[in-house]
């Protein structure tokens, strides 16, 4: 039956296809090339760190399969690691409507609530699962968050009697330990979780902070740079890392980081922070102030930016722009003892010597004994001629510093990913040991996760008193579109754009409450109206692309995305776009050459790589694929999930000996990768190798002794080994555990091998009725009935797969295949649509061939089943229905060149009508 594009031996095919099937999760489940690349894509880009990327992929990914539920499930991850927790929240819910098991989504969607300060429906929601420690961690979190520390710790100490060493649980406690200002036992907690879970990023990321904190500037490093080995696209890392050289003045070696953060995200506000910075640090102002200003160009009221420009102002020999910078900082962060002594040093420049004890008067009371600011002090009492009160000022400040410094100056970073600034400003006067308060846009975004909409409302308003901006205006509108009120959020965002026309945060809201209102066209014209202010803007012209592509206006996204690669040849963001859209709607040959084009450019860019290797495969080239990907193996050597692609570009191949030692190469990096883990057994049982296989299970079983994945792997060892009942046994305790599709795929596989068809048929039709929206596995279902040759209940589960998604090649051209045994008529339009959709699919090629050869249409189908033949040469199916054909057309010669070409596989069950053909006159 063709329905198959990619062809397996044929002891492999049906395990391996039924395992990878029924593999979590469930992003094994997509049978479609491109989806399962797509996803692979965004899943190696997250565990590079390279959110943008993954987005991207995943983006596409459901433009093409918008059922897709475990790209829902990554795309709320990626979300949630970006901080943007409500448009997380909204995939995760849908993956769960999609019939993902909530075992899987529930831990993303309890951080997508915490984030948002939704406590009271995470506690509603989530329920303590004595099988899921983790659910306990996330009331806990959400308890400590209203302020029941108790109640929180015994969450936490409960989560932990079930499952020692958690790492989240173990963080939990540790942000207790702080919160009682005990950073020893944070600390002792943090590297108690990476004992265990030595690859846990957030414990890396705390244990490096903390480390920092304690002035083990080593030790801090060695935490970040374990990250950079597991993400070696992670930013943020670098950007720790550079900050710490600089705090321990390797400037040199602090470039270096910031230009490996910079090939990761050249347009990163982090970045340019961090090379400002630097700047300010070798006395290069001029370049500091221009990297500066970009940064409140977008940001206006970044404090740290508004710090550090007050002091580069200062050092330029420009007091009066330095006092502006730092007064708009100190509006945020009264008293703020770093910024205040800066301050009084500016007014001290333009001779304003009272100014300077109206500031830092105030901070005797309330700051502990400083020399410096005993010296600023003393100074604005002798040009007041307040001679004697100047002396004892003088006096203290030699007493506690003999050799006071001009000008204290910390190392820092700025997290303007996760909206951190608190601690970023804390990091920036890292000397003076200070914490600033929360406040500004920080208070307001407190307010807003706790969902308090009037503190926070009046916080903007607090702001507003403070000083008119676009940031304000974009931020009153944000809080308006929390609370619902979208009227006042389009006032409001429309205030700030008519400030600043090209503020950009406005400009995107506005587009999508244009969408929200279903006014594609009106967003469509805010961007053009942007871009004709500012003509070649590549943040513009891929906003044009991706809103074209919401609308399914393809050829307009193509337009914009080429504008693009012409206006910023050297940016590869629209590049990689232009060729997956174009990959994705099937111009093979233009998305090869522009991802040739790429990786000529790039050189050892990841991203260009793993495109390439992508084109490849949908051009017909595995060869070619298998070397792109061993190239981008050589780049990331200690990523898991490029040893998991090479795997599968082996298996492509069959090379099963390779494609095996790249799953276990995979394992070694990641021992619980679920994917490799699947693949590996699977290429096992193949090689009858069933104790290492079981051994594999058995150590899944051990290390997530709550999770289904070792169960259901030791329950397809059985099954392979014709144990059908004891399999049955260990699916249902999978399935207990986390009942989802792939483990109803593996019960029915199960029962039909026990000769329980009934049964199996049964527990399946119920799970569909209860999970309508669950298509990989009605898909199974549907093959399996074909399978069997009731092709009517078949077609009947491929209607409703049809009626969800009408462009989904593999359900049309099953659906046509079954409506030609049934007879049906349609099966012809069905398989011609199928072909116009992936005209190179050759499984779909030979489907529309046979149905046009059966109804006597032999010049159409001829051409057709020999272009199959040409681009899946191994297989049997297709080169059978050639065969007939040619038969039919009389081609005597190519009848008997094909058919020799059958009758030499050993495996070919159709040998006597081969033989018969041959025989014919």
């Amino acid at each position: 039956m063709p329905r198959l594009a990619i062809h397996f031996p044929p002891r492999l095919r049906p395990l391996l296809l039924a395992t990878l099937l029924s593999a979590l999760p469930l992003s094994a489940c997509d049978r479609h090339p491109s989806s399962i690349q797509l996803l692979a894509a965004a899943r190696q880009a997250r565990q590079q760190g390279d959110h943008r990327t993954a987005m991207i992929e995943l983006k596409n990914l459901l433009q093409q399969n918008p059922r897709q539920a475990s790209a829902r499930l990554l795309l709320g991850e990626v979300y949630l690691d970006t901080g943007d927790a409500a448009s997380a929240e909204k995939e995760l819910r849908r993956a769960l409507q999609l019939g993902l098991a909530a075992a899987d989504v529930l831990p993303a969607l309890g951080r997508a609530l915490l984030q948002q300060g939704k406590y009271e429906q995470l506690l509603a929601e989530i329920a303590i699962d004595p099988a899921q420690p983790l659910s306990a961690v996330l009331r806990g979190h959400a308890l400590l968050a209203q302020k029941h520390a108790e109640q929180a710790a015994a969450l936490y100490a409960q989560a932990l009697q079930r499952q020692p060493d958690l790492p989240e649980a173990l963080l939990g406690q540790a942000r207790l330990a702080l919160l009682r200002q005990d950073a020893d036992t944070a600390l002792r907690l943090t590297e108690q979780a990476l004992r265990r879970h030595p690859e846990h990023i957030e414990s890396l990321r705390l244990q490096g902070d903390l480390l920092r904190d304690a002035g083990r500037l080593d030790a801090a490093r060695h935490s970040h740079e374990r990250i950079l080995a597991l993400r070696p696209r992670d930013a943020q890392a670098r950007i720790d890392i550079a900050h710490l050289q600089l705090q321990a003045g390797q400037l040199e070696a602090a470039r270096a980081s910031i230009a490996a953060a910079r090939e990761v995200a050249p347009n990163s506000l982090l970045v340019l922070y961090a090379q400002a910075l630097l700047d300010y640090r070798n006395g290069q102002h001029k370049a500091a102030l221009e990297r500066l200003q970009q940064i409140l160009r977008a940001a206006p009221e970044h404090p740290p930016s508004l710090l550090l420009c007050g002091a580069v102002q200062a050092a330029l020999g420009a007091p009066v722009q330095a006092e502006q910078h730092l007064r708009q900082f100190l509006e945020a962060a009264p008293g703020q003892p770093y910024a205040s002594k800066l301050l009084a040093s500016v007014l001290l420049m333009q001779d304003k010597p009272a100014a300077v004890l109206a500031l830092l008067q105030p901070l005797q009371t309330t700051a502990a004994p400083d020399a410096e600011l005993l010296a600023l002090l003393g100074e604005a009492r002798m040009r007041l001629r307040q001679f004697s009160q100047a002396a004892e000022d003088f006096r203290q400040a030699s007493e506690l510093a003999p050799a006071t410094p001009a000008l204290h100056m910390a190392l820092g970073i700025s997290r303007l990913g996760s909206g951190d600034n608190a601690r970023a400003i804390g990091e920036l006067e890292r000397a003076a040991a200070a914490r600033l308060p929360r406040a500004g846009v920080l208070l307001v975004m407190t307010h807003l996760r706790a969902r308090d909409f009037g503190a926070a409302l009046a916080a903007v308003q607090a702001l507003e008193r403070q000083g008119a901006n676009p940031l304000v205006h974009n931020l009153r509108g944000g809080v308006q579109v929390a609370s619902q009120d979208l009227a006042g959020a389009r006032r409001s965002f429309e205030q700030a754009l008519a400030m600043d026309a090209l503020y950009q945060p406005a400009l995107d809201n506005l587009a999508q409450l244009d969408l929200m209102e279903g006014k594609p066209q009106q967003a469509r014209q805010r961007y053009l109206a942007a871009l004709a202010r500012q003509p070649g803007s590549l943040t513009l012209q891929l906003a044009l692309a991706q809103l074209a592509i919401r609308r399914e206006q393809r050829a307009e996204a193509l337009d914009w995305l080429e504008q693009a690669c012409r206006d910023h040849p050297a940016a590869p963001a629209p590049a990689l776009l232009l060729a997956r859209l174009r990959l994705a709607g099937g111009e093979t040959e233009k998305a090869l050459r522009l991802a040739q084009k790429l990786q000529a450019a790039q050189g050892g860019n990841a991203d260009a790589l793993a495109l390439l290797a992508e084109a490849q495969n949908a051009a017909q080239q595995p060869a070619a694929a298998l070397e792109s990907l061993s190239q981008l193996a050589q780049l990331q050597p200690s990523s898991a999930i490029v040893q998991l692609q090479l795997a599968r570009q082996h298996l492509l191949l069959r090379q099963l000996d390779a494609a095996l030692l790249a799953a276990r190469k995979a394992l070694s990096l990641q021992a619980q990768q679920p994917e490799a883990l699947a693949l590996a057994v699977a290429l096992l049982l193949d090689k009858q190798a069933y104790a290492e296989a079981l051994k594999l299970a058995r150590q899944a079983q051990q290390a997530e002794p709550e999770r289904p994945m070792g169960y259901k792997l030791e329950g397809d060892i059985l099954l392979s080994q014709q144990q059908a009942g004891a399999a049955l046994s260990l699916y249902g305790k999978a399935y207990t555990l986390a009942p989802s599709g792939p483990l109803v795929i593996a019960l029915h596989r199960a029962r039909l091998a026990a000769g329980r068809r009934a049964e199996a048929a049964q527990q399946m039709q119920a799970w569909l009725r209860q999970h309508a929206g669950d298509a990989p596995t009605r898909l199974y279902y549907a093959s399996s009935l074909m399978q069997e040759q009731d092709y009517r209940a078949a077609a009947a589960q491929l209607e409703l797969l049809a009626a969800a998604d009408g462009r989904n090649v593999i359900v049309l051209n099953d659906l046509a295949w079954a409506y030609q045994q049934l007879g049906d008529a349609r099966a012809l339009d069905l398989a011609e649509r199928a072909y116009r959709l992936t005209p190179n699919n050759p499984a779909v090629a030979d489907t529309l061939g046979w149905i046009l050869q059966q109804r006597g249409q032999t010049e159409r189908a001829l051409p057709l089943l020999k272009r199959a033949v040409e681009q899946a040469p191994t297989s049997t199916d297709i080169r059978y229905h050639l065969v007939q054909s040619l038969a039919k057309a009389g081609d005597r010669a190519a009848l008997r060149r094909h058919a020799e070409q059958l009758l030499a596989s050993r495996d070919f069950p159709q040998r006597e009508q081969v033989r018969a053909l041959l025989a014919q006159p």
